[in-house]
């Protein structure tokens, strides 16, 4: 952190950092994230993808881009790596970059016709069984139309960025970060004709909770509130994206070959 500093204020830019960080490096004054979502032209984002994840859903409003430097394990959306951040830094502050706008989900959970909890997220809404164990019995709704009743220990609603997230663990497909759409996909469903479904960007999913033993509304896997039978939770696409700077040799294909082995051939061995 204390070197990212440095390489921006070497280059004539104010830095300001977060409080605790501020502290621990030694300087004058910190600022809040909303001071900072306010007064800050970059956020730059130092730590792993649950990080990234964290602070872009309290940074998003405020319209403020963000660079994401790796200093986590896998890095999906937290691209820069932390050995080689002073040259691609550089290379971004010299205008050589590509914008990434990355689209939000907001989840409104109705109780009794009142919103009693509402929140966004960048890779998914979920929504998954408690200590319990027991299955979820829940109905679809997409734009006003009923597409299914199901059971299972849970759904996800994923953007693109959440498809290489919970949502491949399950079995989803990846999407390129460009495609406009939201992932549906049951979590263990009882039914095994149920297989995800790719739904336009702009729709409206309302989730029925039929019957439960105890369940969870889950943002980013991160914030969380309980639910109960009767609740609605209603899902649309967030009014702000967020908008990632990329040096311009970063690509989507390249990510997925180097975190996930795609361009390792298989091989075979010759019989002695």
């Amino acid at each position: 952190m204390k070197k990212l500093a440095e390489i921006f204020t070497k280059t004539g830019r104010e830095v300001l950092l977060e409080h605790e960080a501020a502290e621990v490096l030694g300087f004058e004054k910190g600022y809040t994230l909303p001071e900072i979502g306010k007064l800050a032209d970059l956020a730059v984002i130092l730590g792993g993808d649950g990080t990234m994840l964290g602070i872009c859903r309290k940074l998003v409003s405020y319209r403020v881009p963000v660079i994401g430097i790796n200093a986590g394990h896998l890095g999906f959306i937290t691209d820069i790596c932390f050995d080689n951040m002073e040259s691609e830094i550089k290379e971004v502050l010299d205008g050589h970059y590509f914008i990434d706008s990355r689209i939000f989900l907001k989840a409104d959970q109705v109780r009794n016709g009142e919103t009693i909890y509402s929140g966004i997220a960048l890779n998914e809404i979920c929504v998954s069984r408690g200590i319990s164990g027991g299955m979820i019995d829940f109905s679809v709704a997409v734009n006003k139309l009923q597409l299914s009743a199901q059971r299972a220990d849970g759904i996800i609603f994923s953007t693109p960025t959440g498809s290489t997230a919970y949502a491949l663990s399950v079995g989803g497909p990846l999407i390129a970060p460009t495609v406009p759409c939201i992932l549906m996909i049951s979590v263990a469903p009882h039914t095994l004709s149920n297989r995800p479904l790719i739904l336009a960007q702009e729709s409206l999913i309302e989730l029925d909770i039929l019957d439960i033993r105890d369940a969870g509304l889950y943002y980013d896997m991160q914030d969380f509130t309980e639910v109960k039978v009767g609740d609605k939770i209603v899902i649309k696409p967030y009014e702000h994206p967020l908008h990632i700077l990329h040096p311009r040799s970063h690509n989507f294909f390249d990510t997925i070959n180097r975190k996930l082995h795609w361009n390792l051939m298989p091989t075979t061995r010759t019989p002695s």
